[in-house]
């Protein structure tokens, strides 16, 4: 999430932005993707960090104007769903989902991972932790809600789920890791987080209730504040 700095940048946004920096180093530490090929489920900022590291970068999306945001860069788009991807061989070495399967319905996630295997020799898979600090805890919450009501997904799991998941598929896990985030999120940025929120959620039909649980969640944080949950990397082979 990109965030004007602050004109008077405080101890924690700065403490807050080196961990961020740490996290994601550790998170693609986890495996060399240069030169690889690599099937990317879901554009974003896992797009750009594979290009950025070497990869040859397939990004596949069902949304046509979220991949037209990452044209610009070196890589082949491919719009479709994740379970009708149109290639019957293996054509790639990794098949990343990064930040990807909690907004699938659950009960398609061995489908996606059955899809990556199709075409891929091996799976990374990046995933929040369900459980946090409290006030975490509540923003899941709010999230997880909002999107159910209007058919949508935002459904956390623990690492063991994401394991046995990718398990079952085929896949033999040959890495898990917890990467941990402790650092408080500065304010100004938990403020336009929210903020930009309640615009999507109006842009997609989120009912005023969960728009009016969320305002108060921004009075609520404010005085506890908020960390992020711990991550799951898991990859398979």
């Amino acid at each position: 999430m990109l965030v004007k700095q602050p004109s008077v940048v405080s101890k924690n946004y700065l403490d807050y932005i080196k961990e961020q920096e740490m996290v994601e180093k550790e998170i693609w530490s986890s495996i060399e993707v240069k030169g690889l090929m690599v099937i990317d489920f879901g554009v974003g900022e896992s797009t750009k960090k594979l290009v950025e590291l070497g990869a040859r970068v397939i990004a596949v999306d069902k949304d046509k104007e979220k991949l037209k945001r990452y044209s610009s860069l070196d890589l082949s788009l491919i719009q479709c769903d994740i379970v009708k991807l149109p290639f019957h061989t293996k054509i790639a070495d990794l098949a990343v989902f990064y930040f990807t399967l909690h907004e699938i319905d659950p009960n398609l996630h061995k489908n996606a991972i059955l899809s990556a295997r199709k075409v891929s020799s091996k799976v990374m898979v990046v995933e929040p932790s369900p459980n946090g600090c409290p006030t975490y805890n509540l923003y899941a919450s709010i999230w997880r809600r909002a999107m159910h009501s209007v058919n949508e997904f935002e459904d956390y799991k623990h690492a063991s789920y994401w394991k046995r998941l990718i398990e079952d598929c085929g896949f033999k896990v040959i890495a898990l890791k917890r990467v941990r985030q402790k650092v408080e999120i500065p304010f100004i940025m938990l403020k336009q987080l929210v903020h930009d929120t309640i615009k999507q959620w109006k842009n997609i039909g989120i009912k005023v209730k969960y728009i009016h649980e969320m305002e108060n969640f921004l009075n609520y944080v404010k005085k506890r504040g908020m960390r992020w949950s711990d991550l799951s990397v898991i990859i398979g082979i």
